[in-house]
């Protein structure tokens, strides 16, 4: 009977052992649906695309449409947000709003400042306001000078106190102005 026992057991928990397979198979299978189509919701690869055709088609204001969605999504890659801002740039000097494109062009090099436009591959104007926003967007942060600077300050102090010779005799405490004496209470 305990033989019985034991092969009913096995039986049974290969059974639920089974369902369970199944279940985390389903599982998996949702789940890579659900991040597949959550990034997909994120990326701006659909509104990047169909902005170039409008862009290409002379729709400006729905391509700006486009891209300013894009720019603004918050899980959007800054790949993503760095072809928008480029392409709105561009769009902007096609609608002679040459200020707005300088800003589009500074925004996208503020996500990366080592961004180059080649001039073979652009307009004139597209690359002239291009290299103006180069000169206006400072890349990174430019307190690293004035950290630097009192890094080197204070270290410098610290090497002087520290390697003063011990010769010198402490200051006299007399030579110290006295605080006025307590008053009495006569």
């Amino acid at each position: 009977m305990n033989k019985q026992s034991y092969s009913l057991k096995t039986d049974r928990s290969l059974a639920v052992s089974g369902q369970w397979y199944k279940h985390l198979i389903l599982f998996l299978i949702f789940s890579v649906i659900f991040v597949a189509n959550a990034q997909a919701q994120n990326s701006c690869e659909a509104e990047l695309r169909e902005a170039q055709q409008k862009y290409s088609e002379n729709e400006f204001d729905a391509a700006r449409d486009l891209l300013k969605r894009c720019v603004n999504k918050k899980k959007a890659s800054d790949q993503d947000k760095i072809k928008a801002y480029e392409l709105l740039g561009k769009v902007f000097i096609a609608k002679d709003s040459s200020g707005k494109a300088l800003e589009a062009f500074k925004a996208m090099l503020k996500l990366d400042c080592q961004i180059t436009l080649d001039s073979t591959q652009v307009t004139p104007e597209v690359f002239g306001i291009f290299k103006e926003s180069q000169k206006q967007q400072t890349c990174g942060n430019k307190n690293w000078l004035w950290i630097t600077g009192g890094l080197a300050a204070a270290g410098g102090a610290v090497i002087i106190i520290l390697t003063r010779d011990g010769d010198e005799p402490p200051p006299n405490p007399d030579d110290f102005v006295q605080p006025p004496g307590r008053p009495t209470g006569k």
